[in-house]
């Protein structure tokens, strides 16, 4: 497993935490069918690295807070552009396209086995279903949602605000708590002030995010980043 930290790329296995390379700036994280690992950094970068030939490839740059990122079967990268509320999309020449703006906080995106997009709007507490004929909303009443994503059929989302990870039927809207009490987001009553993403134009303090991933074997993965963990989550039996 991958994980972004700002200042490195790290490898996680069975606990122990290496770093693969000094990637600065890391964020979002995703791995696509080839090996590939694409990375966002909030300052406006997505990028592309090659493990085994350790090749680093910028694909787009001066995004406005990029935040989630996801990959198609199709090579294509899904990126939640959070300072202009959109979601765009870049594909495998570096194309950028949008497809979905006027969002109010886009955090992060998932796809699903059909590469539907679904997007975490943290300020209007949704997520929602993308596509090109336009938006969808899938869930709302949520409080600071970030992290999500898409397995067998269910939503899992990172509510911060409630410092849970919630379940969602996609089929039938249906919610369960899959965690409580985690650590993530600010600690309960706490108020801070989030620093300048750029201060005298450099980079200053990046925006905490508390992401979500599914493993090949169906476990869930969790960056808790009031605490800098990786936390992992066996699924029960639903039978």
């Amino acid at each position: 497993m991958f994980a972004g930290d700002n200042y490195r790329l790290a490898d996680v296995d069975d606990g122990e935490v290496t770093t693969r390379e000094l990637l600065v700036f890391s964020h979002g994280v995703a791995t696509d069918d080839r090996g590939r690992v694409h990375l966002t950094s909030q300052f406006g970068d997505v990028r592309t690295y090659e493990p085994d030939d350790r090749v680093l490839t910028t694909r787009a740059r001066e995004l406005s807070r990029p935040t989630g990122v996801a990959a198609r079967r199709d090579g294509s990268l899904v990126v939640a552009e959070t300072g202009r509320g959109r979601v765009v999309t870049i594909a495998e020449d570096d194309a950028l396209d949008v497809l979905a703006e006027d969002l109010d906080s886009p955090v992060d995106v998932a796809i699903d086995e059909q590469d539907r997009c679904y997007v975490s709007d943290e300020r209007a507490g949704t997520v929602s279903l993308v596509d090109g004929c336009g938006i969808a909303l899938v869930a709302e009443g949520l409080e600071a949602p970030q992290g999500i994503a898409v397995l067998d059929g269910e939503l899992f989302v990172v509510e911060t605000g409630r410092r849970r990870l919630l379940a969602i039927d996609l089929a039938t809207g249906e919610r369960r708590v899959e965690a409580r009490d985690l650590a993530v987001g600010l600690p309960p009553g706490t108020a801070r002030a989030q620093p300048a993403l750029f201060q005298h134009g450099l980079p200053g303090v990046p925006v905490p995010f508390a992401g979500v991933a599914a493993g090949a074997d169906g476990s869930l993965y969790i960056s808790a980043n009031g605490e800098g963990s990786v936390l992992r989550l066996r699924r029960r039996s639903r039978e």
